[in-house]
């Protein structure tokens, strides 16, 4: 939306506006200079009246702040007098079938709205009303360089092919930007560090801290910072860009008939009115490694719509074309999203469906980074990020073996080997530390426990500089005491020097520990009185960990909290705490 002239809305008859929304119900980054206009005091009711909009959230209801992006822009458009020409859609990437669930419908509810306004010239071809199949018009283009001279080859070092993967993908988001017409900052950090140019952080430490007989891999890393002039507050996330398997890649290549060895030109498929249009040169196998994610995601139902139009076979651009339609919408979920089939697993699966580079490109998910709480304190720690990653090792459904990329490319790494290097860079998070003296009680299963610890290792500094560091309450949850009790070290000796309350101060859950599963919110609802004593207090809580069920479980234990020990009813503790959230007393980071 920022790359839109917002001063020229108020002239346009028809818009349509997709929003996302992130972290803790904020705006995403690339709207919110667009937001901003809108929220202008000196913005007559008026303003839009000539306006009619329809828009469509992109939303993940496991989060509090469902949607809100998309809900916020629809009452802001309507109070400066624009109309809506249909509800807006809220789609949720927790359901099932993803978010076309609910963007089918929005979307055979708007084509008619939308020429009720601006009806189709006499004789002009139209859809059936099911049809969400869209022409693909290409957004770059691809010019074949040759193989040109290169000392190395193909034979990279590692460290070498991560580098050229990632110049690689920072060449093509050049192309990317200019093509979207997008020409902001590439830069957000005072560094120059972010996803246009991430710092090669060297590796320290890559301990395993789960026991060897333990299910679950979970290593803390360490990482240098070096001379990059990267800081961060408790609460920041790392941001890494991963490497993807080469075998991954080269399989990739060798089955969209690419050479990996070739050097090709990109550019926007449109000429652009800036004279600065980008075209860059890169090497196949460097743009697949870097910038497209060939082994990891899944493919959108667009993915299919393309292939339906390139396969030569009729029994599979049948079944293609059964995939890309509403009515399959379940079977796409079944043999996509549930066995989480890569780009490279479905194009094995269509043998005869040969796309070309330019459209690969276009259609294949972006490879993106991975964000992980920071687990470190900078003045603990000077120059130094630490972070708590659980290898994702699982089985389908139908029994494939997955394992993330980023997960299983971190937990490969060997600290001290000068190869052993991790794209980062830092990213604010939802949470804050808040002031000397304010209580805080922290819930964190699993790797959710993160954060805390970098808060704690901060409060501990302040203490032995005789700053107050009130007493905090800590709720961490994971299976098994023996097995997988992440830091426990460092939170006995937090609870030793006061850091951590006497009363409720260090409070575990170990779900496997015994026949009947408890888990955090269980053991919320056993120290109410502590917990409501640090609310009157003023405590901030935080609440960090898989977006799944746990986060709204955990709100309905302090809402019992509420109820047993400040005599609220359900409608007053829901209130209490939609009151917390206003004013940052209630935080919640949640992943799916």
């Amino acid at each position: 939306m920022d790359a839109y002239d917002v001063r020229l809305l108020p002239e346009e008859s028809e818009v349509i506006l997709v929003a996302s929304t992130t972290g803790q119900g904020e705006l995403p980054t690339n709207m919110r200079t667009f937001w901003r206009f809108l929220l202008r005091k000196n913005l007559p009711p008026d303003s839009l009246s000539s306006v009619t909009f329809a828009a469509f959230g992109l939303g993940d209801s496991g989060y509090l702040h469902y949607n809100v992006a998309a809900k916020k822009l629809t009452r802001r458009l309507q109070a400066l007098g624009a109309a809506a020409c249909v509800a807006p859609g809220l789609g949720d990437d927790q359901h099932p079938q993803g978010y076309e669930v609910a963007l089918d419908p929005w979307l055979a509810a708007l084509w008619p709205a939308l020429r009720a306004r601006a009806p189709l010239p006499p004789g002009t071809f139209e859809p059936a009303p099911g049809d969400v199949a869209t022409l693909l018009h290409s957004k770059y283009k691809v010019t074949s360089c040759g193989k040109a001279a290169d000392s190395n080859g193909t034979c990279y070092s590692a460290s070498l092919q991560l580098e050229h993967a990632v110049a690689a993908a920072r060449a093509f988001n050049q192309v990317e930007a200019a093509a979207a017409g997008f020409s902001g900052r590439q830069n957000d950090s005072a560094t120059g560090y972010g996803p246009w140019r991430p710092y090669m952080a060297q590796l320290l430490k890559n301990d395993r801290v789960t026991a060897h007989d333990h299910f679950q891999d979970t290593r803390h890393i360490e990482l240098s910072l070096g001379d990059s002039g990267l800081t961060y507050q408790p609460g920041a996330l790392l941001a890494i860009m991963p490497q993807q398997d080469a075998s991954a890649v080269a399989a990739f290549c060798r089955r969209a008939d690419l050479d990996p060895a070739a050097w090709v030109s990109v550019e926007p498929a449109q000429e652009l009115t800036d004279e600065h249009s980008p075209s860059v040169k890169v090497r196949v196998g460097d743009l697949v490694a870097g910038a497209l994610d060939v082994a990891g995601a899944s493919p959108r139902r667009f993915f299919f719509e393309v292939l339906r139009d390139s396969a030569a076979d009729p029994v599979e651009a049948d079944r293609l074309a059964y995939f890309a339609s509403p009515d399959g919408r379940e079977a796409l979920a079944q043999y996509n999203q549930r066995e989480g089939r890569t780009v490279l697993q479905v194009l094995e699966d269509f043998p005869s469906a040969g796309v070309p580079l330019h459209r690969l490109l276009q259609i294949v998910p972006r490879l993106q980074p991975r964000y992980f709480s920071i687990a470190s304190s900078l003045a603990a720690h000077p120059g130094q990020v630490h972070i708590l990653a659980a290898l994702v090792d699982y089985h389908t459904p139908h029994r494939q073996h997955k394992r993330g990329v980023c997960s299983a490319w971190l937990a490969g790494l060997r600290a001290g080997l000068p190869e052993a290097k991790v794209p980062v860079w830092i990213e604010p998070g939802v949470m804050r530390l808040p002031p000397e003296g304010t209580p805080m009680i922290m819930v964190g299963p699993g790797t959710g426990v993160a954060p805390f610890r970098a808060m704690l290792e901060e409060r501990g500094l302040q203490m032995q500089q005789g700053r107050p560091a009130a007493a905090s309450h800590l709720f961490f949850g994971s299976r098994s005491e023996q097995r997988d009790y992440y830091y426990r070290a460092f939170w006995e000796q937090c609870q030793h020097s006061g850091l951590l309350a006497q009363d409720a101060g260090l409070v575990t859950a170990f779900s496997r520990d015994q026949d009947k599963k408890v888990y955090v919110q269980h053991r919320i609802g056993k120290h109410s009185a502590a917990l409501w004593a640090a609310l009157q207090q003023g405590a901030v809580v935080f609440v960090c960990g898989s977006a799944s069920k746990m986060p709204q479980e955990v709100l309905q234990a302090f809402q019992r909290v509420l109820k047993q020990e400040a005599g609220l009813k359900s409608e007053g503790a829901v209130k209490y705490l939609k009151q917390l959230e206003v004013k940052g007393r209630y935080i919640t980071e949640a992943w799916s």
